[in-house]
Formats: C-alpha cells, structure tokens, sequence
C-alpha cells in the first residue's frame, strides 16, 4: 500500500495569503533584508550586495535568452539536484506554474521564527547571507557550503532560504504545507510553498524533498514512482549535477524522470547526450564546449563525443554568464554551456 501527499493546484487561483502567512509576511522580508524595520541592517546591506550581482546576472541571462528566442511552455518544472538554486531555475522557467525541486539538504519545515531567540535569529540571517553571496560569487551551489549552513541548528535547513530568495524575486509567499512521499521502505519529506507573482498576476508552487539517490529508487512501491509518474508532462532544468546521472547506478530513476519529459535545460553535467537519439530529439547547444570537468569525489563523467560534434556545428561565442561547471580552473565564462533538448512532435 502506497500512501503519497501531492500537491493539487486549485483551478481557480487566488492571491489572498493565509492566516499563518499573513501573520509571517513580515518575517519573509526580513529574511530576504527587505524590511525597513529590521533591527538588523549590516543584513539589509550585505543581502542588498549579493542580489545586485545576482539581479545583473539574471538580467544578462534573461536578455540572452529573448536573443535567441528560447520559449518554454511546460507548466510543471523539475529540477533534480537542486539545492537551494531557484534563482536559475526561476530565470529560465518564469512563468510555469509548479516547480518540483529535489536536494540533499533538509526541509527544516515547520520553522517557527517567533520561538527563535536573538541569537539563533543572527545564526539564521548570517545563513541566509552566506548562501546568497556564494551563490552570487559562483552562479551555482556547492553541497558542501550547503551543508554548512543548513546543518546548523538554529537554521535546521532549507525552507527559510528558499523564502528570502523567493521574496527576493518578487514573489509573495501566501501559503506553506508540509509534505511526504511516503513508500513502502523509505518517506521522503519537503514542503510546498504556494506564492504570487505580481507581475504574471497568478499563483505558483514550488515543492521541494530530500532526496538521496542511492540507485535503488524509481521502481513501482517506492512512492517515488508514483510521486514523479503522476506529475505528467514536464520539462527539467538541472546544472552543477556531479554528473549523477552518467553510468548506470541511477538509470531506473533518470529514466523514470524522463518519461513524459518534452524538455531539458542543463549544462553537461546533467544527462548524457546519448540518451537523446536524434530521431526522438533536437538539440541546441548555447556557449562553447571544451570538455567536462571531473570533480574530485563525484561521479566520472562519460566521454561524450557528441558535445563536440555540436561545439563545432554551433561555432557559438562563449556565454556571457557563467554557467554550470565551465568556470573552474579559469576566471573567465568561455567554458559554461547550456544544453536545450526538446523532444520532437509527431
């Protein structure tokens, strides 16, 4: 027996917030360094330094892609090995209506702000803060930075940075919920956060899990089958993956994320090209390709000698933002790539 808890949008979407997230709006924005009440400015500064990097760089990938007419019109979006990366995922996708996240990171939801002494609430801000300045320096997440932030106890995980960034871009957080997959081994937690986004004028989710993939998952009974088989057609977003999905430890995952996908957005690290026949497949490569980077502890990438072949076929200038792995073991952006698989209509 498969008992799994799935987000249900409502058909008619409303901007009106919750009790609870009425009641919190004021701490959303001090999380995010937003409230002009906050008894602590050195945030407000410091969040103030790292989202005008981020805010450029998301202007210079959005102008990108109006240049070269990128479309995407799928309503659900998953991102598999996520972290706390919404930004990007935001910024390729803005106007989907669900995103799926997966991470190694805990939930750390319910968070209840108001139980929190001074202390733990500095703790709580600087962790924010680290996060969005590393994620400004790099334009991706490291698990290990993460994790040091995450893990500590007066954090106790993802939610609150998932909320200040959110805020951060605009959208306005109007209901949370816990959430679980629940299989016949494993459960699975995270949370749905329901927002609004005064521009498009509609209502978004955004869930996110734990998950560890340990090369077990994806088969019928283990909740995540019916979890991820249920979500129908989609597009995936992932970059910055460790190659996790080379070799054949993870196939019955990646092949279950797969089913029904009309749409990938990666760098190379995420699935690999031969995956995609070109019979089933377009495939358009933005930057230039010089090689995959092997990571120390991760996952070997594969040797794909089709990258190459579409480096040469594209001839691209180098992307104007960094993107992915292409920026290690140099100071420029000439190596970042992005990869856009679509699947072909009949």
């Amino acid at each position: 027996f498969i008992f799994f808890l799935l987000f249900i949008q409502c058909s008619s979407a409303t901007n009106k917030p919750s009790i609870e997230a009425n009641k919190n709006s004021e701490y959303y924005d001090e999380w995010a360094g937003l409230s002009s009440a906050s008894k602590n400015l050195k945030h407000n500064q410091n969040m103030d330094l790292s989202w005008g990097q981020m805010l450029v760089r998301r202007n210079e990938i959005s102008k990108f892609l109006q240049n070269n007419k990128y479309e995407v019109n799928q309503k659900t979006v998953v991102y598999p090995f996520s972290g706390i990366d919404v930004l990007n995922l935001i910024t390729f996708f803005p106007k989907s209506d669900r995103y799926v996240l997966f991470g190694l990171e805990d939930p750390g939801y319910p968070f209840d702000w108001e139980i929190k002494n001074h202390k733990e609430k500095n703790v709580i801000l600087e962790g924010i803060e680290n996060l969005s300045s590393h994620l400004a320096g790099r334009n991706y997440f490291t698990y290990r930075k993460m994790k040091e932030e995450t893990k500590k106890p007066a954090l106790s995980g993802a939610y609150p940075v998932f909320v200040a960034i959110l805020r951060r871009l605009g959208k306005e957080t109007i209901d949370t919920k816990s959430e679980m997959i629940n299989g016949q081994v494993n459960s699975y937690y995270g949370f749905t956060i329901v927002m609004y986004d005064p521009i498009l004028q509609k209502n978004q989710t955004l869930t996110y899990f734990k998950i560890f993939l340990t090369g077990k998952e994806g088969i019928p009974g283990d909740g995540l089958y019916e979890y991820f088989s249920n979500l129908g057609e989609k597009a995936i977003f992932t970059k910055s993956a460790e190659y996790l999905f080379h070799g054949e430890r993870r196939s019955t995952f990646r092949n279950l994320l797969l089913k029904e996908t009309k749409e990938i957005v990666q760098d190379d690290s995420g699935f690999p090209l031969r995956l995609f026949p070109d019979t089933d497949w377009t495939k358009t490569l933005y930057g230039k390709y010089d090689k995959s980077w092997k990571l120390s502890g991760a996952v070997e990438p594969e040797s794909q000698s089709e990258m190459k072949l579409l480096n040469e076929r594209f001839k691209n200038e180098p992307l104007p933002f960094p993107f992915g792995y292409g920026v290690l073991g140099s100071k420029d952006v000439s190596k970042s790539v992005i990869l856009v698989i679509k699947k072909k209509t009949n």
